[in-house]
């Protein structure tokens, strides 16, 4: 017996042998990372405010050419906004939803710190088109006009900040663009930007104002 036990020794020994090469091998394969390495190696965290950059640049970048004319798209609406909604290519973020991409060259028969009102040719004349400038300006229609939708944020509280993150680009580029609103009354702008219609029935009432959200208004020359 004392014979086996000592022949076992040589066995355990190669064995504890290759166990400390086979760890020497992994440690020496192996990258260890700082704790800021770890943290970009792990899952890309959201980014309301970043995604809200990227979709304000693709808005600006590529709503001029989606629009379609005021003059075209409000009274189609009115007249039957399902119909005018596959026409015109609006996206429908709900049941009940849509969001005209549109644009206008209109003269400005009003005009505040809050908002500009329009007269478009061929809108009826009870239809007010107003373009808001600060607090009623609504991140959330833009938004929706870039086809964001509420699967391609982690909840509802993130899909909600994208919109609030839009809202503020809005305004400070609005302000940019337009550091004198009252100037422009009497004067004709370009606007480009998006109508949200919500709880849509068969169609808009005439006297039901038209709110364009803006991505960009530019004194027309």
């Amino acid at each position: 017996m004392q014979r086996a036990h000592r022949s076992l020794r040589p066995a355990r020994l190669i064995g504890i042998g290759l166990l400390v090469v086979l760890v020497v091998a992994m440690v020496l394969n192996t990258k260890f990372l700082n704790p800021e390495e770890l943290a970009a190696a792990g899952p890309v965290k959201f980014d309301p405010k970043a995604t809200a950059d990227e979709l304000f640049t693709k808005a600006k970048a590529e709503l001029p050419d989606k629009a379609s004319e005021v003059v075209e798209v409000v009274p189609a609406m009115q007249a039957d906004t399902k119909a005018a909604a596959e026409k015109y290519k609006a996206v429908s973020p709900a049941e009940g939803a849509y969001v005209f991409p549109v644009k206008t060259t209109a003269t400005v028969i009003d005009a505040t710190d809050a908002n500009l009102r329009l007269k478009v040719a061929g809108v009826p004349e009870e239809t007010p088109v107003i373009v808001p400038l600060t607090t009623a300006i609504n991140g959330t229609v833009v938004r929706d006009a870039m086809g964001f939708k509420f699967a391609d944020a982690p909840g509802q509280t993130d899909y909600q900040y994208v919109g609030d993150e839009l809202k503020k680009l809005m305004q400070a580029d609005i302000k940019s663009e337009i550091p004198d609103p009252a100037a422009l009354k009497g004067k004709k702008v370009t606007v480009v930007g998006a109508i949200g219609v919500i709880g849509a029935g068969t169609s808009v009432p005439k006297p039901k104002p038209v709110n364009i959200q803006p991505v960009s208004i530019k004194e027309a020359s």
